[in-house]
């Protein structure tokens, strides 16, 4: 089944959007834009007017949407936890935070990530905790939501990006995710594919000064790793991406760091493939969080979220309520056309019972013209044919040979030979023979009939029936002989 996911990279002066369909076979970038946020608007809505053109230029129906925040807006730490279960630990948190926080935890939105397990006789376990305030990320839930946007996830910046690329880690590795914002930063520490440890902070918007403050934070978060494990002669991977990495030299930033600098374009890392005709320029350090966004979602990888969206169950009926109507009104139609059709069978199925009910009692009728109540005329045939079985062995099998070879003998010598007739049956009974045949026309009938009554022992010959066979040519008849 295909599903489609828009992925939101709200930045201090623009929105990244990516939209992308992922299928069974492949998933691909439909479209990507980059919309500028208008400042100093005298409504103060640049936000809503740039995700309203990321709507008309972007939006789907059928697309869900996941969206990240600046990270400056994010305070994280790392605690550790004697719980590892996930309810438990979430309710602990607030009173956990209190120390660290400068206002209420009541007051702050917390999400958190299991970091590890820590064993030993009391086990404990690490997790990633941020936290922001509810002030801060209202107003955004509330501009997404005027704009038409429910997010799957809401999340922060930089760590999309950071989980993407952790999934090319081999286990044990470490690396770097660096994202530099115009205004913010985050770096992420990632060790066998997993978000270790999270700093989000501020930056100046002078990207001389946002390179220094840039590298003064990856130096820091490298001491901080020194420190906390053996250091190792392998150089650790960096990964650099973000829009405020323009006027910013990596030579410069790197220099002097145990770092090797890789390549950070998602879309050729993940192996996705543009749109057809898509012809917009992709610059991957501008776009990278958004395409991050989006394929996170479709993949389920698991990330910090501020925002639960409505009940899936709602939302799909919402997004696909036209479709399920039409479909609903098919399946009725349906079930009305199947109903109608058992009617009808019905209907010609006793019909045709009702001919073949008149055909045996038809048959009964000229076989046994004696029997003037037919009540159910196959059990009563029955019925007369065991009588006349019983009869017949009655008389001896020797007799009953030898009185059907005399009568058959008498028969022929009755019928002139220039009359055509062919004898197809005959049944002899103690009292009665019954005689099937063939002729050309109805006056050979009577003629026959006459013939046999001259024959000895012939007391009544009767005409039991005497029909036109299909093809219009030959009279079938039967005839029932008294003896």
């Amino acid at each position: 089944m295909s599903r489609k996911v828009i992925g939101l990279d709200i930045r201090s002066r623009r929105i990244c959007a990516v939209l992308v369909k992922s299928s069974l076979r492949e998933s691909r970038i439909l479209a990507h834009r980059v919309v500028p946020i208008e400042e100093g608007r005298p409504d103060g809505g640049g936000l809503a007017a740039a995700l309203e053109t990321v709507r008309a230029e972007l939006g789907r129906a059928d697309a869900d949407s996941a969206v990240c925040a600046p990270a400056a807006l994010f305070s994280c730490r790392n605690l550790q936890v004697p719980f590892s279960n996930n309810q438990k630990i979430r309710m602990i948190l607030p009173l956990e935070l209190e120390t660290y926080l400068p206002v209420a935890a009541e007051e702050r939105l917390i999400d958190f990530a299991v970091v590890d397990s820590i064993p030993g006789e009391a086990p404990q376990t690490e997790v990633l905790v941020a936290a922001v305030e509810h002030e801060r990320i209202s107003p955004l839930i509330a501009v997404l939501s005027a704009s038409g946007f429910d997010p799957e996830r809401l999340t922060v910046s930089g760590m999309p990006a950071a989980l993407c690329l952790g999934r090319r880690q081999a286990p044990g590795e470490t690396a770097l995710c660096v994202d530099i914002g115009e205004t913010f930063g985050a770096i992420s520490v990632l060790t066998g594919g997993r978000i270790q440890l999270l700093r989000c902070f501020s930056l100046p918007s002078d990207p001389a000064a946002r390179e220094r403050a840039a590298g003064i934070h990856i130096r820091t978060t490298i001491g901080a790793l020194q420190e906390k494990a053996p250091p190792s002669e392998a150089a650790i991977d960096l990964y650099v991406t973000g829009d405020g990495t323009a006027g910013i030299s990596m030579e410069n930033l790197v220099r002097g760091l145990p770092v090797e600098l890789q390549a950070t374009d998602l879309r050729h890392l993940l192996n996705l493939a543009p749109a057809e005709g898509d012809e917009t320029a992709w610059e991957p350090a501008v776009m990278n969080g958004a395409l991050a966004l989006a394929v996170g979602e479709i993949e389920g990888l698991e990330s910090l979220n501020f925002h639960r969206s409505q009940f899936p169950g709602r939302k799909l009926l919402s997004r696909y309520r036209e479709g399920l109507v039409r479909t609903g009104i098919l399946a009725a139609a349906v079930l009305l056309l199947m109903f109608a059709s058992v009617l009808t069978q019905s209907y010609v199925l006793k019909r045709q019972a009702a001919a073949l009910d008149a055909k045996i009692a038809a048959v009964f009728k000229n076989t046994f013209p004696e029997v003037k109540s037919i009540v159910d005329p196959y059990q009563q045939m029955q019925a007369q044919l065991q009588e006349l079985r019983k009869s017949a062995a009655a008389g001896g099998d020797a007799g009953a040979a030898f009185r059907s070879i005399e009568a058959l003998k008498n028969i022929s010598e009755a019928i002139p030979e220039e009359i055509a007739v062919v004898l197809d049956r005959m049944v002899a009974g103690p009292e009665t023979i019954l005689i099937s045949g063939t002729t050309a026309a109805f006056n050979a009938v009577d003629e026959i009939k006459g013939h046999l009554e001259r024959v000895p022992g012939f007391k009544r010959v009767t005409i039991s029936s005497a029909n036109t066979d299909r093809s219009g040519k030959e009279i079938n008849f039967q005839l029932k002989v008294d003896l």
